[in-house]
C-alpha cells in the first residue's frame, strides 16, 4: 500500500480548479484534513449562501482523492466554521440552545465503566417521571446511544434547515452514529470534533425540553474540552466503577471541569456490587470506592447501580433497562438518581 502522505493529499487538492478559477487551497474553504491508515477526512466550509455548490464541490473532493493510489476510503463533511476565522479567533461559546431548560453532561475518565448505558436509563428514568427529554451522544469516535436505542437510519432536515432528531419514546436523540455508515471511521482531529459536536448540539430541531443529556466520550481530550467549554451545561455528573484505577481517571474528570467552571452535580457509581440470589452483595470490583472519593472531594454522591446482566442484555437489545425492566428494583434506583439530579438542579 503506498504512504499517503499529508503532502500527496494536499498535491491533489491543490489541481482541482474551482469556478472562479482558483485552485481548491486557494478558496480558502478547506477547514480542516485528517488522514490514517488510507481514510481521509477533509471539512469544507460551507454556509447557507453556498451550501449547494460546496456540496458539488465535496464530490469532486471525494472522487479526485479516492483516485489516490492506496486510498482505502475519502469523506468530505460541510461545516460552517471558516478556517480564517477559525485559525484568528477562538470558538465562540454558545449560550442558550432554544427550547431546552437544563443541559447536563454525563463523563467518566475512562472507558468501560457503563457511562453511556447510565447516560440512556437517566434519561428513560426522566422521561418516565413526565420530563422531557433528548440525548445528545457526542462520542465522536465511537458513538453507542443508536446500538443501546435500536435506532439506524440518517437524519431528515426541516424546512429551517435543523436538523430533526431521532425518538423512541418521548425522548429525542441525535449522534454522529445517524450520521456515518457503519464501518466508517472515525479519524477526525481538533478543528473538526469541534464543529460536529457544536452543529449536532445547535442545529438539532430539539423542540422544547426539560433536560438534554450530553453523554460524553471517555477521557479528557478535545471533545470533553469542547462541551464544557462551549456548550451552556449546567453541570456535569461523574460516573466511576468502584475499582482504583476507574476512580483515578473520574478525578482527572472532575478537574477538567473544575478548570472550565463546570458545576459537578454528584457522582454516580455504577457496577457497585453483584446482587446474588439469596439477595447479599458481591463487591466484585471492591466497595464504596465511589462514595469515599465524593467525601473525600466533597461531592454529592447520587446512587450506586448494581452489576445487572438484564442492564447489558436490554443495552444489546436497544432498549434502556428502565423501559425493558419496569419491575424490577434496580430500575426505582435510576428513578431515584434522576429526582435526586432534579432536586440539584432546581
Amino acid at each position: 500500500m503506498t504512504n499517503i502522505t499529508k503532502e500527496i493529499i494536499e498535491n491533489k487538492l491543490g489541481k482541482i480548479i474551482l469556478d472562479n478559477k482558483k485552485s481548491l487551497p486557494e478558496s480558502n474553504i478547506i477547514e480542516g484534513i485528517s488522514h490514517k491508515d488510507g481514510h481521509v477526512q477533509i471539512s469544507l466550509y460551507a454556509n447557507k449562501e453556498n451550501e449547494e455548490e460546496i456540496e458539488k464541490i465535496s464530490k469532486i473532493v471525494e472522487k479526485e482523492l479516492i483516485s489516490i493510489p492506496g486510498m482505502l476510503s475519502v469523506t468530505a463533511v460541510l461545516t460552517n466554521e471558516p478556517s480564517n476565522e477559525k485559525k484568528s479567533s477562538k470558538m465562540q461559546p454558545v449560550n442558550k440552545i432554544e427550547g431546552i431548560k437544563n443541559i447536563i453532561a454525563i463523563a467518566s475518565g475512562k472507558g468501560g465503566v457503563g457511562k453511556s448505558t447510565i447516560s440512556i436509563n437517566i434519561a428513560s428514568a426522566f422521561s418516565s417521571i413526565g420530563k422531557k427529554v433528548g440525548i445528545l451522544d457526542a462520542d465522536i469516535h465511537g458513538p453507542s446511544v443508536p446500538h443501546m436505542l435500536g435506532l439506524k437510519g440518517k437524519p431528515e432536515v426541516n424546512n429551517k434547515k435543523k436538523i430533526i432528531p431521532f425518538e423512541f419514546g418521548d425522548m429525542k436523540v441525535m449522534s454522529i452514529g445517524f450520521l456515518l455508515n457503519d464501518d466508517q471511521p472515525v479519524v477526525w482531529r481538533g478543528p473538526m470534533v469541534h464543529s460536529a459536536i457544536k452543529q449536532m448540539a445547535t442545529d438539532t430541531d430539539w423542540g422544547e425540553l426539560d433536560i438534554l443529556i450530553i453523554d460524553m466520550p471517555p477521557g479528557t481530550g478535545d471533545a470533553q474540552i469542547t462541551v464544557s467549554q462551549h456548550l451552556p451545561l449546567d453541570g456535569a455528573i461523574i460516573v466511576s466503577t468502584p475499582q482504583p484505577v476507574a476512580l483515578n481517571d473520574a478525578i482527572k474528570a472532575i478537574g477538567m471541569f473544575k478548570k472550565v467552571n463546570i458545576d459537578i452535580i454528584g457522582i454516580i457509581e455504577n457496577m457497585s456490587y453483584l446482587l446474588l440470589g439469596d439477595g447479599t452483595k458481591e463487591n466484585i470490583f471492591g466497595e464504596n470506592g465511589a462514595k469515599e472519593m465524593s467525601k473525600r472531594l466533597n461531592i454529592k454522591f447520587i446512587n450506586e447501580i448494581p452489576l445487572d446482566k438484564k442492564i447489558r442484555e436490554s443495552s444489546d437489545n436497544g432498549i434502556p433497562f428502565v423501559i425493558a425492566c419496569p419491575e424490577s428494583p434496580t430500575k426505582d434506583i435510576f428513578i431515584s438518581s434522576a429526582k435526586a439530579i432534579e432536586k440539584i438542579l432546581n
